[in-house]
């Protein structure tokens, strides 16, 4: 079930009993999709945005396990805006609950060598951009490193096959005779056989993720728990729900789409009021996010680099720099 279940169309029933707002969504052939769509677009946009992390506009990615050397990992994952955070978490280990430390979130990662024992960087690529693998031939074992005493040595778990096809890992086993391929234009999803190993096809349009440094070959098995904020959705008819604002900030959407009116009013006296009822909305919507946002916040300051001489920084620990602390 989503957060909504209120229709983009009722909101603008309600903006269009508004007088001066009426004459912007009223024709001759009653009512008319357009400027609706274009306003609850406008709005949602607005409401998802960097500003107002919303926690009911917050995604779980996938969680995945780190393969040694492999910097890039291809994903299914759709809509995601911008990373928030996440944490690394040494699934193999016998304590409870199991060891973690959290991950750094940046714009953006370059492609390098770079090989580490605490991977503490993570930023999100389109599966299309990231560095894809070549089939590491025939016979080749694939370990499922969860529960494993010690890490196994896998190949790595993202190909390019030889139609384009970008391939993920989806049940481990041992490679067959003949190189996998999807075939021309696979639809996402599909799945190909290769000896006991199975392989899905990425769609190159979502969205995988680049950590740095590269895990090494033996060491800690890391899972990657990673959280984030959806993109705003498109609207594309009046009787999509508002997804994902839930019901109870319905009336901030609802207010917004008040003061986009303004903007697309054809009477000038009207259109004239839009800056201030826009800025009005925006000043009410940061009340109502630090409403809805006043615990204190966890994280600490650490130092990048040695006090009394200049170094050369880096992650030492579990912990990396110049983030959250405990």
């Amino acid at each position: 079930m989503g957060n909504s279940t209120i229709a983009l169309q009722a909101i603008m029933d309600s903006v269009s009993a508004i007088g001066d707002l009426n004459p912007i969504f009223n024709n001759t052939g009653g009512w008319a999709d357009e400027p609706a769509l274009t306003i609850g677009n406008d709005v949602m946009g607005e409401l998802i945005s960097v500003r107002f992390p919303w926690k009911w506009n917050r995604i779980k990615i996938p969680p995945f396990v780190l393969t040694s050397y492999q910097q890039d990992y291809a994903l299914n994952v759709n809509g995601l805006g911008w990373l928030e955070n996440g944490r690394r978490v040494d699934i193999n280990s016998t304590q409870v609950p199991p060891p973690d430390a959290p991950v750094y979130v940046v714009r953006d990662l370059a492609a390098d060598s770079g090989i580490g024992a605490w991977p503490f960087q993570v930023c999100w690529f389109h599966n299309r951009d990231l560095e894809q693998n070549l089939w590491p031939g025939p016979n080749q074992k694939y370990t499922n490193p969860l529960g494993a005493t010690t890490p196994p040595v896998n190949p790595f778990t993202n190909l390019l096959d030889p139609s384009g096809n970008i391939l993920v890992l989806t049940t481990w086993g041992v490679t067959g005779s003949v190189e996998p391929d999807a075939g021309e234009d696979a639809v996402p999803g599909t799945t190909v056989q290769d000896g006991t190993v199975e392989w899905t096809v990425a769609d190159p349009d979502a969205q995988g993720i680049r950590v740095r440094p590269r895990p090494s070959q033996t060491g800690t098995v890391w899972l990657m728990r990673l959280y984030g904020q959806r993109k705003a959705p498109i609207f594309t008819n009046l009787q999509q729900k508002i997804e994902p604002i839930p019901d109870d900030y319905s009336k901030w959407f609802r207010d917004g789409c008040v003061a986009y009116a303004h903007r697309y009013s054809t009477n000038p006296q009207v259109q004239a009021r839009f800056d201030n009822k826009k800025r009005d909305w925006i000043a009410a919507v940061e009340g109502a996010a630090k409403q809805g946002d006043r615990e204190d916040e966890s994280k600490g300051f650490f130092p990048d680099r040695n006090i009394m001489a200049p170094g050369i920084w880096g992650d030492s620990g579990p912990h990396p720099y110049r983030w959250g602390g405990r």
